[in-house]
């Protein structure tokens, strides 16, 4: 068990060293993104998205609709983005962000970016883009001057550990018009996937924003965080409530600006301005030739606008998702691995071991989805994988050291116990080891009848043929009816049911045994005859009993055997089998337990040598549904008949077994009678008859 334990202990540290040297190259880092994201659809509910979080789209209709009908094609004049602010100023938006590119002049000249910037320096809630990136180009200085009012301090959440070498911002009349300005260039996961992003960056001397920082300090009822947990490389990671379109709530952007002139015109708005009362409106681009589609962990295509407002979703709600540290995630990777590998190591039986395979598998699932209910991202593969290999490890290792044991035993074992004997055994070695138990079983015990003569009229090699023959196919039948093989003396046969299985029903197996090699040798004998000569017969001896049951010998050599009482009846009833006439003789134990399936019929009361109280004997006749209507009336004659001679009746006994023609039991009974009917037995006779012979 020591050496088990090691070897598991061993397996399992091995595996997460492995695992370990895997991760290192970021083997794992791909699968594990995907298994973040099936965890993200499972705990999806867009219900729970911030309410006050709105999108305003520039979609392919709203494209359409100004190419139709005003023969606008894109870029739009800016002085539409000043009718969009106006309204939703109007309508009492907090802020409004957007994620629309100001960095070029408008074609349509200096008064259309005077135009939005005059709208925008009036409602004084407009956030503009900035695009921070880390190749060395011209900046605007004059511009980056402007953002020394939107740096933040030293202690900004989330900041981002890339260097950035230049930045592109808007025009500088958008930006003095703007309230605020964020970087929005942001880069998503090697797979494509937006999954986190950082809420701080470092340009020159100055921290910038990101879009969710700005615009979640736009709202005096969302402070800015002063610490928010990060991934390793520093970054906030998102958490997104559902797909796109059904999280959010999003406006075409046609649907606002004929909404503002229906107002003019005194109708009814498509939609009351209202509606962005203490809003937070971010307006981007969704029409697929703007080519501003990214992707996230529920979507496959999704307006980057989109991506922005889940992270502010993530910030003002406080919902975030702390990254478990790489010590605690070993740590759990090696218990797990350890405990995989140590109980791989300690079975055996294959539905066990399949068992624990799927349960050390499924932990790491169920640690990593725990964990994310509980907000924090627990990586799945890499402990899983660690799993995984302590697993494999520990089978191979089983397979190889404790396979060429379970083969050892077969070879051994294999030609005296039967299958489900030895599969015990490999499963259980301990019982190869001296002692016994006392169990509750039936012996076997059967003997050729005028063995030693044949023996003499046959050679050496004749004599082998014959016995091999006969020994193999009776021997098969009791292996196969789960009885055990216990020894060969000779051409005899002891066997019994119900060590070290638990057999319920040994008593009525080990009978139809007997019938069965019965059956056999008489289908064999005629083919025997022709081979050696000499055509064999059998006698057979059952009984049902204690006995101790074990391996018996010594340390370097012992045999697994029964001993007691119960045995040598059963030999004792073999041998009585030629006195009696017939060819199976069982005690009355065995016949009781059995039950009504066995055809039986009462053979003698008798006492055996060294035994003072006397026991019942039968003979076997066969199965009860095989026997035909004129065997259960002669078996009806014979019990008659026996009650005769019990009562004494010794003519009229006679003359009831004499009816029963060619019956060897019944001519046993009728030259008793006629000894009786000669010399009766004393008056105080009670029926036992004393068995003389062992």
């Amino acid at each position: 068990m020591k050496n088990k334990l090691l070897r598991g202990i061993l397996v399992g540290l091995a595996a997460v060293l492995a695992a370990a040297v895997l991760d290192s190259f970021q083997v794992f880092r791909g699968l594990e993104w995907k298994t973040w994201d099936t965890r993200m659809r499972l705990a999806a509910d867009p219900s729970r998205a911030d309410k006050d979080i709105v999108l305003v789209l520039v979609d392919q209709y709203s494209l359409d609709i100004y190419r139709k009908e005003q023969g606008l094609g894109w870029p739009w004049p800016r002085e539409i983005y000043g009718y969009l602010v106006r309204y939703l100023k109007a309508g009492g938006a907090t802020a409004c962000f957007f994620d629309i590119a100001l960095t070029e002049d408008s074609v349509r000249g200096v008064s259309d970016d005077e135009a939005f910037a005059r709208e925008a320096a009036a409602a004084g809630n407009v956030f503009v883009p900035l695009a921070l990136s880390s190749e060395e180009k011209e900046s605007d200085e004059a511009a980056i001057a402007q953002l020394k009012r939107l740096s933040l301090g030293a202690s900004a959440p989330a900041r981002s550990r890339a260097m950035f070498r230049s930045i592109t911002t808007p025009l500088d009349i958008h930006l003095r018009a703007a309230k605020g300005a964020a970087n929005v260039q942001v880069n998503p996961d090697d797979d494509g996937i937006y999954r986190r992003m950082p809420l701080s960056y470092t340009f020159r001397d100055m921290i910038l924003p990101s879009v969710p920082l700005a615009l979640a300090g736009a709202a005096s009822a969302h402070p800015l965080p002063e610490t928010v947990p990060t991934d390793r490389s520093g970054r906030m990671i998102i958490r997104f409530w559902g797909p796109t379109g059904k999280t959010y709530r999003s406006y075409p952007v046609v649907a606002l600006l004929n909404s503002m002139a229906q107002i003019q015109e005194g109708k009814k708005p498509q939609v009351p301005p209202d509606e962005f009362a203490g809003k937070t409106v971010l307006v981007g681009l969704s029409a697929v030739g703007l080519y501003d589609l990214k992707s996230s962990p529920l979507s496959a295509v999704i307006p980057g606008v989109e991506i922005q407002a889940a992270a502010l979703d993530t910030l003002r709600q406080r919902q975030y998702f702390a990254a478990v540290s790489p010590i605690l995630l070993f740590a759990l990777a090696l218990v797990l691995a350890v405990g995989a590998g140590i109980a791989i190591s300690g079975l055996r039986k294959m539905g066990i071991i399949v068992g624990a395979f799927t349960v050390f598998l499924v932990l790491p699932a169920i640690a990593a989805g725990a964990a994310f209910a509980a907000d924090a991202w627990l990586e799945f593969v890499f402990p899983e994988t660690a799993v995984l290999l302590a697993l494999i490890g520990a089978s191979v290792l089983n397979y190889s050291i404790e396979g060429k044991e379970r083969r050892f035993i077969k070879g051994v074992f294999s030609h005296y116990l039967s299958p489900a004997v030895i599969e015990r055994l490999i499963a259980n070695p301990e019982m190869l080891r001296l002692g016994g138990v006392e169990r509750r079983i039936t012996s076997f015990f059967s003997d050729v009848a005028g063995f030693t003569s044949i023996s003499e009229r046959l050679t050496p090699p004749e004599l082998v043929g014959l016995l091999n023959a006969y020994l193999s196919e009776m021997t098969d039948i009791i292996l196969d009816s789960g009885g055990t093989l216990d020894k060969y003396e000779g051409d005899a046969i002891i066997a019994f049911w119900n060590a070290p299985l638990d057999i319920p029903d040994h008593a009525l197996r080990a009978c139809r045994a007997a019938l069965a090699c019965r059956r056999r040798l008489d289908e064999i004998r005629p083919d025997l005859e022709k081979r050696y000569g000499h055509g064999l017969r059998m006698r057979i001896g059952l009984n049902t009993g204690p006995a101790v049951v074990g391996n018996m010998g010594s340390g370097r050599r012992f045999d697994y055997t029964a001993m007691g009482d119960t045995i040598n009846l059963a030999a004792r009833l073999e041998s009585a089998g030629k006195q009696y006439r017939v060819s199976i003789l069982a005690g009355e134990a065995t016949v009781a337990q059995a039950g009504e399936t066995i055809l039986a019929r009462e053979a003698d009361l008798i006492r055996v040598v060294g035994k003072d109280k006397p026991v019942r004997i039968y003979e076997l006749l066969g199965e009860r549904d095989a026997a035909t209507a004129d065997d259960l009336r002669r078996h009806g004659a014979y019990l008659e008949a026996l009650a005769i001679f019990r009562g004494r009746e010794w003519g009229r006994a006679l003359e009831a077994f004499a009816a029963l023609g060619r019956d060897p039991l019944a001519e046993f009974y009728i030259e008793r009678c006629r000894a009786f009917l000669q010399n009766p037995p004393a008056g105080d006779w009670d029926g036992v008859f004393d068995l003389k012979s062992k």
